[in-house]
């Protein structure tokens, strides 16, 4: 062999070994703080009407033959203590929420809700509230000034700083919360309480309403890496035809153990995007809703042309996907960690 083909082959080896070196998984993570609810406290149930508490929502099950009507203006969402009427919470000075259950006039018509009777058939549980937004805002270490200042929020504020804390040991600068760390709470120990007041009848004009009520807390908190992988949108040439084909839902991978065992399809998780400023002392919790904008850059622009710039101004469609979540377990190989600013550019790479 002679000195050309004997440096080729060595250039070529070089190269393959280069490209496994800097090959393997790489994946862009953002953190997840997870609240667990106990799912014994999220169920209420009894001779005529099923309420449960999944999915970050409120829904409502009829057992009954009958028609069952729930009047808004006598139900309440709950969150650590603080009442919020479903009938109109804009009656809310600014969504004052200490301020939610004074008298207040909201509209002259009421309001219900309907539940089908139960035709016997399989039936889909009928959507009340969502139960999470009260959740999702910025948290701060200085809001010590009234009583709004709860101790659901000084347990949660304690509880984040350790778990973070603990997190920072899972990358070797102690820079990046790339760790996971856990906590099973009992309930006088618990940082999150949601619920509500649900007042419920078979004739929208009698004034005999049942009031029944129900409240779950967290049992588990969870502060780890998360990612999303997201499915794979249909080609053209995939939708011809009448044939099933159904669109796979979005993951989030979650680096941890699960707590307990849960239906997939009724999660008892509330799943939070974590954004923490250790300088100024807050964090931001934000929801994992999977959506993904729609429509052409320069369609857009050679529109907005036309327009005098008035497309460029609207907004893009979304399609939202279904969601499920998956523990992939506390010590997975996700291989090179890598933070992103943007949920949407999560995802893991061979």
């Amino acid at each position: 062999m002679d000195m050309k083909k004997v440096f080729i082959l060595t250039i070529t080896l070089c190269l393959v070994s280069i490209s496994m070196t800097a090959g393997g998984v790489k994946t862009d993570y953002r953190n997840a703080l997870i609240l667990a609810y106990s799912q014994a406290n999220s169920v209420y149930e009894d001779d005529n009407i099923k309420l449960e508490i999944y999915d970050e929502q409120l829904w409502a099950t009829n057992k009954t033959k009958k028609t069952i009507f729930i009047d808004l203006a006598q139900c309440f969402s709950f969150h650590n203590g603080k009442a919020k009427p479903l009938f109109d919470p804009t009656q809310n000075k600014q969504g004052d929420e200490k301020k939610a259950s004074k008298k207040g006039v909201s509209t002259k018509d009421d309001e219900y809700i309907t539940i089908a009777p139960n035709i016997g058939a399989k039936q889909n549980e009928t959507y009340i509230c969502n139960m999470s937004t009260s959740i999702y805002k910025k948290y701060s270490t200085t809001e010590t000034t009234d009583d709004d200042f709860t101790d659901y929020d000084k347990r949660m504020l304690t509880i984040v700083e350790e778990l973070v804390t603990e997190s920072l040991e899972g990358d070797a600068k102690g820079k990046a919360y790339k760790g996971t760390a856990v906590r099973h709470l009992t309930e006088d120990e618990s940082i999150n309480n949601i619920g509500a007041s649900v007042a419920y009848a078979f004739n929208k004009k009698t004034e005999d309403w049942t009031n029944i009520s129900l409240s779950t807390w967290v049992s588990d908190v969870i502060f780890a890496p998360y990612y999303v992988e997201m499915p794979s949108d249909l080609k053209k040439k995939d939708k011809k035809g009448f044939g099933v084909k159904e669109t796979s839902p979005a993951v989030i991978h979650i680096r941890a153990n699960s707590p307990f065992e849960f239906d997939e399809d009724k999660s008892p998780m509330i799943v939070c995007d974590w954004e923490g400023n250790f300088k100024k002392g807050t964090f931001t919790m934000s929801p994992t809703w999977i959506l993904k904008k729609k429509g052409n850059f320069l369609g857009r622009f050679i529109g907005g042309l036309f327009t005098f710039g008035a497309m460029w101004y609207m907004p893009l469609s979304e399609t939202a996907y279904k969601k499920i979540i998956h523990f992939d377990g506390a010590t997975s190989d996700w291989g090179k960690l890598n933070y992103v600013n943007d949920i949407m550019d999560t995802g893991q790479d061979d």
